[in-house]
């Protein structure tokens, strides 16, 4: 697994290079321990009393075992992640956060009255948007993650704020793992905590500070919460007692409120739960007013950013959402899924053995809905855009857990631990190294270039500078505070005129761009000559991905025949 992970590595031990490429030699030489047990059980008559204290042991420590997988799950979160406010989610998740610190709900935008374009957003980076008042800008994103952001932030500043992600996914783990305990037992809970905590998916967005993982550990929590009220699990822990079920009823409730506040477009999947705890009024009012109170804490903020409690972020219900999306969704779904986590097609069978328990039928009902709620919504093509899917997909996960289970409780006792065994690592290393393929270890090196870049810029240019920039807009005004002119929200037109604008104020012009954006940008400012960036970059940061910036006052330099030097940045 940490071949898997890694794609090998080396190290020097007294000046002796030692490395590992291949999963070849562990696998021979757990081959050979393997060998060398059962050559001495065989001889002494313990095969089988050895294979049953296994299987015992391994369903007694299921808990423990379920922990350390999320543990796990949150150490690699926490190893590779990448800290970094980069592209448009990230940058727009953490600079919210920022802004809570400071008190505030809108940003200032002083930019707007000089180079004009408030309506059309060409001073707003990406992750924020024209507020309803000229000279403000909203975010764009849902309050509840740069909530939750927002004290780790203030202590710790982007790094800290990133670590909300890695606990996250520990949590989402643990709760997935203990939702199939109580539905199937041990194994169940070992191997659903296993499915979620290696999905390619889940680990991509495990290691950025995006609301996918965060929102899946509250929905997990919730249903944890819902689905111990009272009942005593298959695994033999006690049953509640007292006003025991009526705070887990409350506790389920905050943590729907929280998954509503991350991702509101769920919330009315909060009534999923509430259905099952509403055997007695008290729990579903215990449930039901915590998630209430945070509908109209969203609703007042829709109204204060976006001059409507029914207007998102992201633009109005009919933008978004639509039944002609649901073909090319439904496609894009299923082949995503199956080409990275084909395990989760045996779901609906897990879904099918516990068809009996209303726990399982309400899960399942819930991610269903989750899947019919993105299947009307926009239409993405990136394969890691799966990610809208992942409540759904942890209790895919843990219906997994049910299916090998049942499986397992089938054989032999002899023959469970070490089927178990096999089927665990079969999940884990074919999750890891899919997710290595997909690239979900490399985005901490990958992203490195845009801290360094905008930390370098923040450090070293005038106060009063004035970056042009598309996909990193968000993260260059984060990590530098200097107004943003966006390029991708600019006709030729609006730029020539927004830096004649800025020209005749004084202020200095810096253009950062992605590689993969110089293209287009010199396409569609053909017209422009001072954004043909014809000159060396001053800066230049990444290995396999780059970003740079160009000083136009080096242009007028270049053209004299002066030489422009670009600094790289390691």
């Amino acid at each position: 697994m940490l071949l898997a992970v890694s794609g090998g590595f080396r190290v020097t031990v007294g000046g002796l290079r030692l490395s590992a490429r291949s999963p070849l030699p562990a696998a021979l030489a757990a081959l050979a321990a393997l060998a060398s047990w059962y050559f001495f059980a065989r001889r002494s008559n313990s095969v089988s009393p050895d294979l049953d204290a296994a299987w015992r042991l391994l369903d007694r420590r299921s808990p423990a075992i379920t922990v350390s997988i999320a543990i796990a799950s949150g150490a690699v979160a926490a190893l590779f992640a990448t800290f970094a406010a980069a592209g448009a989610d990230a940058s727009g998740y953490v600079s919210e956060a920022k802004l809570f610190t400071e008190g505030r709900l809108v940003y200032l935008d002083t930019l707007a009255s000089i180079v004009g374009g408030w309506q059309t957003g060409l001073t707003s980076p990406l992750g924020w948007r024209p507020g309803a008042l000229e000279g403000l800008q909203s975010p764009t994103y849902p309050p509840g993650l740069p909530l939750l952001m927002a004290i780790p932030h203030w202590a710790g500043g982007a790094v800290a704020a990133g670590w909300v992600v890695a606990v996250s996914a520990a949590i989402a783990v643990w709760s997935t793992g203990m939702i199939a305990r109580r539905l199937a037992g041990g194994v169940a809970a070992i191997v659903g905590a296993l499915v979620l905590a290696v999905l390619p998916v889940f680990i991509f967005q495990s290691v950025q500070p995006m609301s996918d993982v965060p929102v899946t550990a509250a929905w997990m929590v919730c249903w944890l919460l819902v689905v111990s009220r009272g009942d005593k699990p298959s695994g033999g822990d006690k049953p509640s007692g007292g006003d025991k079920p009526l705070g887990l009823s409350f506790a389920a409730g905050v943590a729907s409120a929280i998954a509503v506040l991350i991702r509101p477009n769920l919330a009315p999947l909060a009534i999923v739960p509430l259905v099952l705890v509403s055997t007695r009024v008290r729990h579903a009012i215990a449930f039901a007013v915590p998630v209430a109170l945070a509908g109209l804490a969203l609703l007042w903020l829709q109204w204060r950013w976006y001059g409507s409690p029914l207007r998102s972020g992201y633009g109005a219900v009919d933008e978004l959402f639509a039944f002609a999306n649901i073909r090319p969704n439904a496609q894009f779904y299923w082949r995503t899924l199956v080409a990275t986590a084909p395990i989760l097609v045996l779901a609906p069978i897990g879904a099918w053995l516990t068809r009996r328990d209303r726990r399982a039928w309400a899960l399942a009902t819930f991610a269903a809905f989750v899947v019919a709620a993105y299947l009307v919504y926009a239409v993405f093509d990136d394969w890691s855009y799966v990610r809208f899917l992942l409540p759904a997909l942890a209790i895919g996960s843990l219906f997994i857990g049910v299916v090998v289970a049942r499986m397992v409780a089938g054989l032999p006792a002899s023959a469970r631990a070490a089927v178990t065994l096999a089927v665990g690592l079969a999940i884990a290393a074919a999750g890891l190294a899919n997710a290595r393929v997909l690239d979900a270890f490399a985005l901490k090196d990958q992203h490195r270039r845009i801290v360094q870049l905008g930390r370098h810029l923040g450090a070293s240019i005038p106060a009063d500078a004035v970056i042009v920039s598309g996909e990193q807009s968000g993260s260059m005004r984060y990590y530098t505070s200097r107004p943003i002119v966006r390029w991708d929200a600019a006709s030729p037109e609006d730029l020539l005129r927004a830096l004649g604008a800025l020209q005749t104020a004084k202020r200095p012009v810096w253009f950062v761009l992605d590689a993969w954006e110089l293209e287009p940008f010199r396409a569609k400012f053909a017209s422009v000559p001072q954004a043909a960036l014809d000159w060396p970059p001053a800066v230049s940061a990444g290995t396999t991905h780059r970003t740079s910036a160009w000083q136009l006052s080096d242009r007028e330099r270049f053209m004299r025949g002066e030489n422009v030097v670009t600094e790289r940045l390691p």
